[in-house]
This record gives C-alpha cells, sequence and structure tokens, in this order.
C-alpha cells in the first residue's frame, strides 16, 4: 500500500500548487465576501475541541446568521465544544448556487477572526448535485466508535461532505467534497475513504495531513435534516486497487484520503432545519450574487503576493477570459 507522509511525495503524485490559484485569496472580508455571508443561512465550521480534536459542525439558521464586524472579524455561532484560540475554518454555502465560500482563520469566543478567504469552485457542489431533488428523510441518529447501521445507510446516501483538517502550525482548512452518494466510501467498519476529485488545485487537505495526521469529515444528504460527522487520523493512499475502486465519470484518482474511525456522531442538526437549504423556493438567485468569475479576478488583484511572477498574475487577471475557461473547465474537468 502506498501511504504518502511527504510533501515532495505528495506533489510529485497530485502536482503543486500553481501561483495563479493560490493568487485567488485575500487576507480580510472583501465587499464580495459580504454579499455572500449576506446570503448564506448556513456553513460548516471547522475547529478544534476542548480535548484538541478536530471537529467538524454544521452552523447557521437563517441568512446573515454571520455577520461581518470588521473586515477580520466575523460573528457566528461557535459550538460550545470549542477551544477559542485554535485555528478554524468556514465553509459557507449559498442555497442554490454551485460555489462556496472559504474563510479560515483563528476562532474566538463569538466568532471568526478572519486570515484568508477565497472562493472555491463549483466542482464539488455540481457532482453532488448538491441542490437537487431532495430524499426522503430518516430521523435515526446514533453516537459510536465505528459506523453503526443508520450512519452506514446516512453515508451512503450522502453526495456531499466537508473535510476539516490542519497543518502543523495550527492553520486550518474546510474542503468540500462532492460525488453521487456515497462520497465518503465505507471500507471497513471503522474506515471512510474520500477521492480527490478535481477542483481549485490548492490541495490543502492533502497538505494538512502530511503535517498533522487527522481530520474530521461532516456528510450531508439533501432534504434531511442530520448531520454525520467523523473524526479520526487521516491518511494520504496510493493505493491501485483503492484508487480504481472510486473512478466516477472515468477518472481515476490520483490520490485518496482515508480516514480511521475514531467517533462518528449522526444527529439531528437544528442549524440546518432552520436554514432552508434543501427548500428550492428559498435558493438564491444567481442574478443576485456576484459572478464567480468576477470575484476571483478582483481576489487576484487584491492578493499582495510579492515578487514578479505575482506581478504578472495580478496584470493578466481578466474577467471575460476566466469566465470562458471556467465555464468550458466545469463542462469538460468534473
Amino acid at each position: 500500500m502506498g501511504i504518502i507522509r511527504a510533501v515532495p511525495d505528495l506533489e510529485r503524485v497530485v502536482g503543486e500548487r500553481p501561483l495563479p490559484v493560490m493568487m485567488k485569496s485575500i487576507d480580510h472580508l472583501d465587499p464580495h465576501c459580504l454579499a455572500l455571508l449576506a446570503h448564506s443561512p448556513a456553513a460548516v465550521l471547522g475547529y478544534v475541541d476542548a480535548g484538541g480534536r478536530q471537529r467538524a459542525e454544521l452552523v447557521g439558521g437563517a441568512p446573515g446568521f454571520a455577520a461581518a464586524e470588521t473586515r477580520s472579524r466575523l460573528r457566528l455561532p461557535v459550538p460550545p465544544s470549542a477551544a477559542p484560540g485554535a485555528g478554524a475554518a468556514l465553509l459557507v454555502l449559498v442555497p442554490g448556487w454551485r460555489e462556496t465560500l472559504r474563510i479560515n482563520g483563528t476562532l474566538a469566543e463569538d466568532g471568526l477572526l478572519v486570515e484568508e478567504a477565497f472562493l472555491h469552485c463549483g466542482k464539488a457542489v455540481i457532482r453532488s448535485n448538491l441542490w437537487g431533488p431532495a430524499s426522503v428523510p430518516d430521523d435515526a441518529v446514533e453516537e459510536e466508535s465505528v459506523l453503526g447501521p443508520a450512519a452506514a445507510a446516512f453515508l451512503a446516501a450522502a453526495p456531499f461532505a466537508v473535510v476539516t483538517s490542519r497543518d502543523g502550525a495550527g492553520r486550518a482548512d474546510a474542503s468540500p467534497k462532492g460525488d453521487p452518494p456515497g462520497v465518503a466510501r465505507v471500507i471497513g467498519p471503522a474506515t471512510v475513504a474520500l477521492a480527490d476529485r478535481p477542483g481549485n488545485r490548492r490541495t490543502d487537505t492533502f497538505h494538512n495531513v502530511v503535517e498533522r495526521p487527522e481530520a474530521a469529515v461532516l456528510a450531508v444528504v439533501p432534504g434531511d435534516a442530520r448531520t454525520l460527522e467523523i473524526t479520526g487520523k487521516a491518511v494520504i493512499s496510493t493505493e491501485a486497487g483503492l484508487r480504481e475502486s472510486m473512478t466516477e465519470r472515468n477518472r481515476t484518482p490520483k490520490a485518496v484520503l482515508k480516514v480511521e474511525i475514531e467517533t462518528v456522531r449522526l444527529a439531528r442538526n437544528s442549524a440546518l432545519r432552520d436554514s432552508g437549504l434543501w427548500d428550492p423556493a428559498r435558493h438564491v438567485d444567481p442574478g443576485d450574487l456576484p459572478r464567480s468569475s468576477r470575484i476571483w479576478t478582483d481576489h487576484v488583484k487584491l492578493n499582495e503576493t510579492a515578487g514578479a511572477a505575482a506581478k504578472l498574475v495580478r496584470a493578466g487577471a481578466n474577467e471575460r477570459l476566466l469566465r470562458a475557461g471556467l465555464d468550458q473547465d466545469y463542462r469538460k474537468n468534473l
């Protein structure tokens, strides 16, 4: 079995992180971020609990639940189990919209101190059909150290998940994953696997896991007001048989994230229930939001990375070209 344990080995498999991709992030909340936050009724928060364990929880309940007090401070509901002062990350969902907003920083008692914000491409949402027809919800709950029957059934139906992790310095990330139902594959009573699909090419989760081998996974099923949280030790596998078993759309992943389960919690989530994420009548009209291509273009120009190469990237940022490339990428590179 091939396990990746070092960044050079990781980048030989999945590629290096391109400068133009990394320059799509900014270190504050700009007007585009504020517009998306105003329309978002829910987000997945990755945080560290009082016991030092990586966690993930869906928070929110109504549009505007996360409000910017300043351009570097976001007020939002913080789980009682969270440990303020540790790295935390937010994956912001806008109902009906394919892109997601990622905000990383340090957790405060009443919110998040913002250190990084960027727009994530819509491929995970598209692959998962997250805003499509809702399933018939169930009400079974479980809390175990292995996958029980209710959790396994929920996971088999879940097309969308968010993986939260931290690097060696404690910087946090929350990354979306999307596939047909079964986005997190059960490969044993205490192990799940998630494929590395085409995305924004930052590979944050993999870089984090190389440095700090732990993760939390939060899975959702459209139409269901429950969430499934899995926490545990994480590794990156290049095992051929596992990768080939996770082929989708004739594409075999280059690497797979394996999580050795320590805790499983399938529970009703009041924020998800109240948010109306699965109600088509509450989906946001894309015309009420800034264009994703405009956001990326503006964020590249706002990025303060130094050097001649970065200067060229900023000068070359062109929304029209980016929009054309994005449309083609969404059609051909899912």
